[in-house]
């Protein structure tokens, strides 16, 4: 069913769009293209936009032992330039698939009064469907 109206206190919630993951798939850039759309348009009306990147994972996980389990380079967790990041954004940095298993996200959301979150990214499977 497609969404008409969003609640006035919307957030943006843009995930796992930065450097280290720009290969991830063949579309990455027209997904980073489509997410700068939103994020202009959620910034224009004030609305709070995060940026949410995976640096690392939780310490312990061993559920999947082919994943990378050390330390990323530095950079991977840069949010893409393209998205032109900006000050006001807030930015939450994960260790596990979702933005609100071990995050202080969804404080800092009901603290703003957030009634509603509009979510983007390219790992559909894992870091976008994790995170709602």
């Amino acid at each position: 069913m497609p969404l008409t109206a969003l609640d006035p206190n919307t957030a943006l919630i843009v995930v796992d769009l930065q450097k280290g993951l720009a290969g991830v798939a063949p579309t990455f850039g027209e997904v980073v293209t489509r997410a700068r759309l939103l994020a202009d348009a959620f910034r224009s009306r004030h609305l709070p936009v995060v940026l949410v990147t995976v640096d690392g994972m939780a310490p312990g996980r061993t559920e999947q032992p082919s994943r990378h389990t050390g330390a990323f380079p530095p950079g991977f967790a840069d949010v893409v330039a393209e998205l032109d990041p900006q000050p006001g954004d807030i930015r939450v940095t994960k260790r596990t698939w979702g933005a609100f298993a071990t995050t202080d996200l969804e404080r800092r959301l009901k603290d703003l009064g957030v009634t509603q979150v509009v979510v983007a990214g390219v790992a559909t499977g894992t870091g976008v469907e994790a995170t709602p």
